[in-house]
């Protein structure tokens, strides 16, 4: 089968062996792995992990959900990207960090690396169906929540943490609405102690 007349079959840009051999090759299914491998060589199509494959000419740029989706489902954009996404922290990201209900995994792909954090199913919440991104509240919860043990209730703290340059943009009772979900007084605690301090430092619009 030539490559046009299979994507044609296919009608998505990624896709898994088992969905190439029910849709492009029903009757002779021992030939699906040697074609996709042929592929593959000619650099026509990508491995994104065993058994999920890409075209090459399909961009990843606009279509990272649908890739973060494919790899490991359900999931949802968080923690640091989705902060520096809404300019929270000030750094940039080159690993796309999620949530999912699932046990943690981490994968590198051609396309970036995607690292998933384990949640409580309760809290798998507030964010987008389709972008896949967290809300900036929510975002900054899981934030506090995985990495919460390394923080000090102390301005000298927030203040190298640099999290309060962002702070105006965030709704902090949205914010304590999403912590309650935890069941964490500690986290409650913490992103109190937080917000005084980010309300104490900030003029807010």
């Amino acid at each position: 089968m030539k490559l046009k007349d299979f994507r044609k079959k296919m009608g998505k840009g990624i896709f898994s062996t088992a969905e190439a051999q029910l849709v492009a090759f029903p009757e002779n299914p021992a030939i699906v792995n040697l074609q996709l491998h042929q592929w593959k060589k000619n650099n026509d199509i990508i491995a994104l992990k065993r058994g999920l494959s890409m075209f090459s000419d399909y961009s990843a740029s606009g279509h990272e959900a649908e890739i973060a989706r494919s790899l490991y489902c359900p999931c949802y954009f968080s923690l640091q990207q989705a902060l520096s996404f809404y300019g929270i922290i000030p750094e940039a990201t080159f690993t796309h960090t999620l949530v999912t209900t699932k046990a943690t995994r981490h994968f590198k792909t051609p396309v970036g690396n995607f690292s998933y954090r384990k949640i409580k199913r309760e809290a798998f919440t507030g964010f987008d169906s389709n972008t896949l991104m967290a809300e900036k509240e929510k975002a900054l919860v899981d934030y506090f929540y995985f990495y919460g043990k390394d923080f000090k209730t102390s301005d000298s703290f927030w203040e190298e943490s640099r999290l309060e340059a962002g702070a105006t943009k965030v709704n902090f009772k949205k914010v304590f609405r999403y912590a309650k979900l935890f069941n964490s007084k500690k986290l409650e605690t913490l992103l109190h102690n937080f917000s005084l301090y980010a309300k104490s430092h900030q003029t807010y619009q």
